[in-house]
């Protein structure tokens, strides 16, 4: 028998978030999320986006023995933007038994129904700042830090429950060239004294404050038309601030400038700490913080964050100058490649600022629906 119990304390919420950690414990590929991170999205008195969401946390016990889990997520926001009826899941994480899968979903299910809602998909997060869309592709490969790693049978899981794809992405490893392609630098320099642009060079990480309300917002602008996305308010930029202003080398942080102080476009990598996060299985604490900010330092991987661009700059070639800027860096820092986090198949603009590059598309994710049976 399954038993589902949900989440209400704070040891409740900590074994919720240290579940696929068990589940993963041999696994090469697996990669945890900061238990500190997770602590403050999943407690709804310190996530923002609790203004316009609703969570609900669940766990699965098969003959007292913790074998799954799932979050519920009714996005009000989100719904009324694309006049949709949906509750999403996210973080769901199982055993390979596809009664387990069905009770969880099927609670989740329950929920929505209770709320009105006639559909459910995932795996989505309150914003497109949270993890989302299941692995289809690259099980033999270690997820980078801003993502989730899973199983090949979750995806059997889903579709045996009549769930289909509505979305997909692509995630790519941009191998860093010995120099920055000529034309790429000239287009850069060219785009600079044309529109009177610069790049911002901080010399203090002190100083980043200065800039994450403009660039931010920046990124609402650029995002707002992607699938599903959500714009995030003045709280949850702060809130996101806290957890990866930390994680900032200044020499991948390209902010380009107007004369009169406006950001029109944002680059952001990080070099990757997901060896050092395996490594201490997500808890920063008492020592894991050690290899954490060692990694930020010393990694020769660099995980892709944030690439945007003001909509009245676009197609005029301020890409080549963040890519200049931060290759330059990398070439530099001797960094070996980049991963890209997941990108819309239909978002080409970005899929193409890795053309003139070598490039190996590694992974795949796909978001999942399916009518909430009546």
């Amino acid at each position: 028998m399954i038993e589902i119990k949900e989440v209400h304390s704070k040891k409740d919420l900590k074994t919720f978030i240290n579940f696929p950690v068990k589940l993963y414990k041999d696994s090469p590929y697996f990669t945890p999320l900061l238990m500190m991170d997770e602590m403050n999205c999943l407690d709804v008195k310190k996530n923002p986006a609790s203004t316009y969401c609703k969570f609900k946390l669940l766990l699965a016990y098969k003959d007292g023995k913790l074998v799954g889990r799932i979050c519920g997520i009714i996005n009000n926001f989100a719904n009324q933007k694309y006049n949709q009826k949906r509750v999403r899941f996210n973080r769901l994480d199982m055993i390979d038994d596809i009664e387990v899968t069905k009770v969880l979903i099927g609670a989740i299910e329950a929920w929505g129904k209770e709320n009105g809602l006639e559909e459910i998909n995932g795996p989505l997060g309150y914003s497109d700042q949270d993890k989302e869309g299941l692995l289809t592709k690259g099980f033999d490969q270690l997820n980078i830090f801003i993502t989730c790693y899973t199983h090949e049978y979750y995806v059997r899981h889903l579709k045996e429950l009549g769930f289909v794809e509505d979305a997909k992405w692509n995630e790519y490893k941009i191998f860093i060239p010995k120099e920055v392609d000529p034309r790429i630098a000239k287009l850069a320099k060219r785009v600079e004294e044309r529109y009177n642009l610069h790049m911002v060079h901080l010399k203090s990480k002190r100083h980043i404050k200065n800039y994450v309300m403009k660039a931010l917002y920046l990124v609402n602008e650029c995002y707002k038309d992607l699938y599903g996305y959500v714009p995030i308010d003045d709280d949850q930029i702060r809130h996101l601030a806290a957890q990866y202003v930390p994680l900032i080398n200044l020499d991948y942080l390209q902010l380009v400038e107007t004369e009169d102080k406006r950001i029109v476009g944002l680059g952001l990598m990080v070099p990757s700490p997901a060896l050092a996060v395996k490594k201490s299985k997500g808890r920063l604490f008492p020592f894991g913080w050690i290899g954490f900010f060692k990694a930020l330092k010393k990694s020769k991987v660099l995980e892709m964050l944030l690439v945007a661009v003001d909509p009245a700059y676009q197609n005029k070639g301020v890409n080549a100058m963040i890519i200049t800027e931060a290759v330059n860096n990398a070439i530099k820092n001797k960094v070996e490649y980049a991963e890209t986090g997941p990108e819309l198949q239909t978002n080409v603009p970005v899929q193409s600022l890795w053309k003139t590059f070598e490039s190996e598309h590694h992974k795949e994710r796909h978001c999942f629906l399916k009518p909430i049976t009546k």
